[in-house]
Protein backbone atom coordinates (compact mmCIF):
# COMPACT_ATOMS: atom_id res chain seq x y z
CA UNK A 1 0.00 0.00 0.00
CA UNK A 2 1.29 3.80 -0.92
CA UNK A 3 2.67 5.35 2.15
CA UNK A 4 0.13 8.29 3.24
CA UNK A 5 1.94 8.96 6.11
CA UNK A 6 3.44 12.31 4.66
CA UNK A 7 -0.82 13.19 4.24
CA UNK A 8 -1.70 12.78 7.71
CA UNK A 9 -1.00 16.51 9.38
CA UNK A 10 -3.27 15.49 12.54
CA UNK A 11 -2.44 13.22 15.17
CA UNK A 12 -5.23 11.78 17.34
CA UNK A 13 -5.51 10.02 20.60
CA UNK A 14 -7.60 6.92 20.89
CA UNK A 15 -8.21 4.96 24.32
CA UNK A 16 -8.94 1.66 22.88
CA UNK A 17 -7.83 -1.08 20.37
CA UNK A 18 -6.42 -0.04 17.59
CA UNK A 19 -5.71 -1.73 13.79
CA UNK A 20 -5.66 -2.01 10.21
CA UNK A 21 -9.24 -2.02 8.40
CA UNK A 22 -10.68 -0.66 11.69
CA UNK A 23 -13.65 1.36 11.92
CA UNK A 24 -13.29 3.80 14.82
CA UNK A 25 -16.25 6.57 15.46
CA UNK A 26 -15.32 9.88 16.67
CA UNK A 27 -17.75 11.71 18.52
CA UNK A 28 -17.52 14.83 21.20
CA UNK A 29 -14.65 16.73 21.71
CA UNK A 30 -12.89 15.42 18.98
CA UNK A 31 -15.42 15.63 16.49
CA UNK A 32 -16.16 19.04 17.36
CA UNK A 33 -12.30 19.92 17.05
CA UNK A 34 -11.92 18.00 13.75
CA UNK A 35 -14.80 19.48 11.64
CA UNK A 36 -15.48 22.60 13.44
CA UNK A 37 -11.54 23.53 14.28
CA UNK A 38 -9.97 21.98 11.57
CA UNK A 39 -12.32 21.75 8.94
CA UNK A 40 -11.73 18.19 8.06
CA UNK A 41 -14.12 16.21 5.59
CA UNK A 42 -14.91 13.03 3.76
CA UNK A 43 -11.54 11.35 2.59
CA UNK A 44 -9.36 13.21 4.48
CA UNK A 45 -5.98 11.65 5.75
CA UNK A 46 -5.39 11.80 9.24
CA UNK A 47 -3.01 9.94 12.20
CA UNK A 48 -4.50 7.58 15.05
CA UNK A 49 -2.20 6.33 17.71
CA UNK A 50 -2.28 5.22 21.30
CA UNK A 51 0.54 4.11 23.88
CA UNK A 52 -0.50 0.01 23.37
CA UNK A 53 -0.89 -0.57 19.43
CA UNK A 54 1.01 2.28 17.64
CA UNK A 55 0.25 4.84 15.48
CA UNK A 56 -2.03 4.44 11.65
CA UNK A 57 -2.84 6.34 8.81
CA UNK A 58 -6.75 6.58 8.58
CA UNK A 59 -9.32 8.15 6.01
CA UNK A 60 -12.45 9.59 7.02
CA UNK A 61 -14.99 7.87 5.28
CA UNK A 62 -18.18 9.31 7.14
CA UNK A 63 -18.40 12.74 8.28
CA UNK A 64 -22.09 13.42 9.45
CA UNK A 65 -23.00 16.10 11.70
CA UNK A 66 -23.07 13.49 14.63
CA UNK A 67 -20.27 11.71 14.32
CA UNK A 68 -17.49 10.74 11.95
CA UNK A 69 -15.75 7.27 10.94
CA UNK A 70 -11.98 6.64 10.58
CA UNK A 71 -10.68 3.62 8.72
CA UNK A 72 -7.76 2.91 9.34
CA UNK A 73 -5.80 2.06 6.12
CA UNK A 74 -1.80 0.99 7.63
CA UNK A 75 0.11 1.19 10.36
CA UNK A 76 3.22 3.35 10.58
CA UNK A 77 4.57 3.21 13.98
CA UNK A 78 5.22 0.53 16.62
CA UNK A 79 4.71 1.66 20.59
CA UNK A 80 7.34 3.22 21.49
CA UNK A 81 9.43 2.70 24.75
CA UNK A 82 9.10 5.33 27.29
CA UNK A 83 11.32 7.08 29.55
CA UNK A 84 11.24 6.24 32.73
CA UNK A 85 11.44 9.82 34.68
CA UNK A 86 8.82 10.84 36.80
CA UNK A 87 7.65 14.69 37.47
CA UNK A 88 6.70 15.63 41.32
CA UNK A 89 5.71 19.08 41.27
CA UNK A 90 3.44 21.25 43.66
CA UNK A 91 0.30 22.92 41.54
CA UNK A 92 0.89 26.67 40.75
CA UNK A 93 -1.26 29.21 39.59
CA UNK A 94 -3.27 27.40 36.66
CA UNK A 95 -1.88 29.09 33.48
CA UNK A 96 1.45 28.05 35.13
CA UNK A 97 0.48 24.11 35.89
CA UNK A 98 -1.33 23.63 32.39
CA UNK A 99 2.42 24.62 31.33
CA UNK A 100 4.04 22.59 33.28
CA UNK A 101 1.83 18.89 32.32
CA UNK A 102 2.00 20.24 28.72
CA UNK A 103 5.89 20.77 28.64
CA UNK A 104 6.71 18.08 30.96
CA UNK A 105 4.89 15.78 28.70
CA UNK A 106 6.32 16.93 25.24
CA UNK A 107 9.64 16.13 26.92
CA UNK A 108 8.91 12.96 27.85
CA UNK A 109 7.76 12.37 31.66
CA UNK A 110 5.97 8.93 32.08
CA UNK A 111 4.52 9.94 35.32
CA UNK A 112 3.14 13.60 37.09
CA UNK A 113 2.72 13.41 40.55
CA UNK A 114 1.23 16.46 41.62
CA UNK A 115 1.83 17.24 45.53
CA UNK A 116 0.92 19.62 48.16
CA UNK A 117 3.60 21.35 50.45
CA UNK A 118 3.80 23.70 53.08
CA UNK A 119 4.00 26.78 50.20
CA UNK A 120 1.82 25.78 47.72
CA UNK A 121 -1.00 27.98 47.34
CA UNK A 122 -2.92 25.93 44.41
CA UNK A 123 -4.44 23.11 46.50
CA UNK A 124 -7.27 21.79 43.84
CA UNK A 125 -6.32 20.28 40.57
CA UNK A 126 -8.55 19.02 37.85
CA UNK A 127 -7.72 15.64 36.52
CA UNK A 128 -9.84 15.52 33.49
CA UNK A 129 -8.42 18.79 32.61
CA UNK A 130 -4.66 17.39 33.39
CA UNK A 131 -5.44 14.34 31.03
CA UNK A 132 -6.65 16.08 28.49
CA UNK A 133 -3.86 18.64 28.51
CA UNK A 134 -1.51 15.32 28.15
CA UNK A 135 -3.07 14.10 25.43
CA UNK A 136 -3.38 17.16 23.26
CA UNK A 137 0.57 17.70 24.15
CA UNK A 138 1.26 14.11 22.78
CA UNK A 139 -0.87 14.59 20.04
CA UNK A 140 0.79 17.76 18.93
CA UNK A 141 4.83 16.48 19.83
CA UNK A 142 4.34 13.18 17.99
CA UNK A 143 4.36 11.25 21.13
CA UNK A 144 2.45 7.91 21.15
CA UNK A 145 2.50 7.13 24.48
CA UNK A 146 0.59 9.31 27.21
CA UNK A 147 1.70 10.10 30.83
CA UNK A 148 0.35 8.75 33.70
CA UNK A 149 -1.00 11.32 36.16
CA UNK A 150 -1.76 10.86 40.21
CA UNK A 151 -4.16 11.86 42.14
CA UNK A 152 -2.38 14.95 44.27
CA UNK A 153 -0.72 14.55 47.80
CA UNK A 154 1.09 15.73 50.36
CA UNK A 155 4.67 15.29 50.01
CA UNK A 156 5.57 14.09 52.96
CA UNK A 157 3.08 11.07 52.09
CA UNK A 158 4.52 10.69 48.68
CA UNK A 159 7.84 10.81 49.87
CA UNK A 160 7.62 7.99 52.50
CA UNK A 161 5.59 5.26 50.52
CA UNK A 162 8.50 6.14 47.99
CA UNK A 163 10.28 3.27 45.84
CA UNK A 164 13.77 3.72 46.99
CA UNK A 165 14.73 2.32 44.03
CA UNK A 166 14.00 5.15 41.94
CA UNK A 167 15.92 8.46 43.26
CA UNK A 168 14.44 11.46 43.04
CA UNK A 169 16.67 15.06 42.14
CA UNK A 170 15.17 18.20 43.66
CA UNK A 171 15.99 21.54 42.58
CA UNK A 172 17.54 23.20 46.41
CA UNK A 173 18.13 27.00 45.91
CA UNK A 174 20.48 26.50 49.25
CA UNK A 175 22.70 24.56 47.08
CA UNK A 176 23.64 27.86 45.49
CA UNK A 177 25.40 28.91 48.46
CA UNK A 178 27.55 25.48 48.97
CA UNK A 179 31.51 25.62 48.69
CA UNK A 180 30.81 22.14 46.76
CA UNK A 181 28.02 22.61 45.02
CA UNK A 182 26.19 19.66 43.32
CA UNK A 183 24.55 19.70 40.40
CA UNK A 184 23.31 17.04 37.61
CA UNK A 185 26.78 17.35 35.98
CA UNK A 186 28.54 15.82 38.78
CA UNK A 187 26.21 13.30 40.26
CA UNK A 188 27.16 9.39 39.12
CA UNK A 189 24.10 8.50 40.53
CA UNK A 190 21.67 8.27 37.47
CA UNK A 191 19.97 5.41 35.89
CA UNK A 192 17.02 5.08 33.39
CA UNK A 193 14.53 5.12 36.11
CA UNK A 194 14.24 8.55 38.33
CA UNK A 195 12.28 11.31 39.23
CA UNK A 196 12.54 15.42 39.60
CA UNK A 197 10.82 16.87 42.05
CA UNK A 198 10.39 20.93 42.33
CA UNK A 199 8.58 22.91 44.71
CA UNK A 200 6.14 26.00 44.99
CA UNK A 201 6.23 29.62 44.48
CA UNK A 202 9.00 30.45 47.18
CA UNK A 203 10.14 27.26 46.87
CA UNK A 204 10.64 24.56 50.10
CA UNK A 205 10.01 25.14 53.27
CA UNK A 206 13.48 24.61 55.39
CA UNK A 207 11.88 21.63 57.44
CA UNK A 208 10.85 20.25 54.03
CA UNK A 209 14.52 20.68 52.72
CA UNK A 210 15.98 18.97 56.00
CA UNK A 211 12.96 16.24 56.02
CA UNK A 212 14.12 16.11 52.12
CA UNK A 213 17.88 15.15 52.70
CA UNK A 214 17.63 12.76 55.62
CA UNK A 215 16.16 10.43 52.75
CA UNK A 216 19.18 8.80 51.30
CA UNK A 217 17.24 8.21 47.52
CA UNK A 218 16.58 11.82 47.47
CA UNK A 219 18.89 14.39 45.89
CA UNK A 220 19.56 18.15 46.04
CA UNK A 221 20.68 19.67 43.23
CA UNK A 222 21.95 22.94 41.57
CA UNK A 223 20.34 24.13 38.46
CA UNK A 224 22.14 27.27 38.21
CA UNK A 225 22.98 30.89 39.52
CA UNK A 226 19.44 32.07 38.93
CA UNK A 227 16.44 31.82 41.27
CA UNK A 228 13.88 29.96 38.38
CA UNK A 229 9.90 29.73 38.55
CA UNK A 230 8.38 26.41 39.23
CA UNK A 231 7.57 26.10 35.47
CA UNK A 232 10.78 26.70 34.16
CA UNK A 233 12.94 24.35 37.10
CA UNK A 234 10.77 21.31 35.98
CA UNK A 235 11.96 22.23 32.15
CA UNK A 236 15.55 22.58 32.79
CA UNK A 237 15.39 19.42 35.24
CA UNK A 238 14.10 17.07 32.61
CA UNK A 239 16.24 18.67 29.65
CA UNK A 240 19.49 17.60 32.45
CA UNK A 241 17.60 14.24 33.23
CA UNK A 242 18.05 13.25 29.23
CA UNK A 243 21.26 14.27 28.94
CA UNK A 244 22.71 12.63 31.43
CA UNK A 245 20.95 9.29 30.46
CA UNK A 246 22.11 9.63 26.65
CA UNK A 247 19.05 9.81 25.54
CA UNK A 248 19.74 13.17 23.83
CA UNK A 249 22.98 12.30 22.83
CA UNK A 250 22.52 12.17 18.99
CA UNK A 251 21.58 15.68 19.57
CA UNK A 252 23.79 17.32 21.24
CA UNK A 253 26.75 19.00 19.07
CA UNK A 254 29.87 18.51 20.50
Amino acid sequence: MKDLSYKAKIRLYVNGKLEVHQEIKIQSKQLHYLTNVMRRKRNDILSIFNEVDGEFTGKIINDSKRNLTIKLLQKIKDPEKKADIWVVFAPVKKSSTDFIIQKATELGASCLVPVITERTITRNINLKRMQEIVIEASEQCERITIPEIKPIQKLADVICSWNKNRKIFYGDETERNQKEERSFNNQALFNPSGAILMGPEGGFSQNEISFLKSKEFVVPINLGPRILRSETAVISGLVFWHIMNGDMKEYIIN
